[in-house]
């Protein structure tokens, strides 16, 4: 009796491990047939595979019209862990970004991820955690919220040439808010050179004020770009000009992390 209910037990524990990993949701195709259980993107295929009831059903990508798929309390939970501690962020964002591999939440979790990485100084895990995601994907490498950490984790690692080519793209996409971001990271990339006045100067011309004046309607990018601008005010001497853009900062965007740096 025992020796069965050690069975039963192990088998139980041998599904629950085999649950783990599992994504439920519903894909629908361009013919507006909707596709409901357990997804898996198949990177080979370039597919999506959904199994219900035993039944397994391909869905090409070039096929999908859109995928819903419920948020994971993991990365909710995550989220909330980054504004602590980052590093202990990191195994469940692993586990997210690996699941929901094309399956709508692995940038949100492969963006946060690839902050941890670099808040503790894992620039090469940044950058393989963004480039596992930008396989399946690669217009994600300059389009979309992991291109910004992308581009910030490969200037770290001195990839300077490879980020100008990826914020020229992005430019060129006529996406709005990968152009706002990329200007953003064109002026950090001139201040990476040396933050002299001169360089102030070029970044604001060419960079941060584009962004605040041409790219107002893009709001996740305007913290970065008003924070960026007061610096440079800062550096060429023009405090009143620098302290306009700080309490334009601190009075948009309270709750960005721009608003609380020095």
């Amino acid at each position: 009796m025992m020796k069965s209910r050690q069975i039963i037990m192990a088998v139980a524990a041998l599904a629950a491990g085999v649950a783990l990993g599992q994504v439920s949701g519903t894909i629908i195709n361009t013919s507006d047939r909707d596709f409901t259980g357990t997804l898996r993107w198949k990177e080979s295929s370039k597919a999506y595979e959904v199994t219900k009831d035993g039944l397994t059903v391909e869905v090409p990508l070039a096929n999908v019209k859109e995928i819903r798929v419920t948020k994971p309390k993991a990365l909710a939970d995550a989220e909330k862990q980054m504004r602590d501690n980052p590093a202990l962020a990191i195994p469940a964002l692993e586990k997210v970004a690996k699941d929901y591999l094309m399956l709508t939440w692995d940038k949100p979790a492969t963006r946060l991820l690839a902050e941890a990485y670099l808040t503790t100084g894992k620039h090469d895990d940044a950058i393989r955690t963004c480039e596992t995601v930008i396989k399946a994907d690669p217009p994600a490498a300059y389009l979309g919220e992991i291109a910004p950490i992308y581009w910030q984790a490969l200037m770290k690692k001195g990839s300077t040439s490879k980020v100008e080519d990826l914020i020229a793209k992005a430019i060129k996409s006529g996406d709005r808010t990968a152009s706002a971001f990329a200007l953003i990271m064109r002026g950090n990339l001139i201040l990476a050179t040396g933050e002299t006045a001169d360089n102030a100067r070029k970044a604001l011309k060419d960079a941060y004020l584009r962004v605040i004046t041409l790219y107002e309607r893009e709001r996740e990018a305007q913290p970065e770009a008003l924070y960026m601008a007061a610096r440079c005010f800062e550096k060429i001497g023009q405090t009143q000009r620098a302290d306009f853009f700080r309490s334009e900062l601190k009075r948009d965007f309270a709750k960005s992390e721009w608003a609380s740096k020095p």
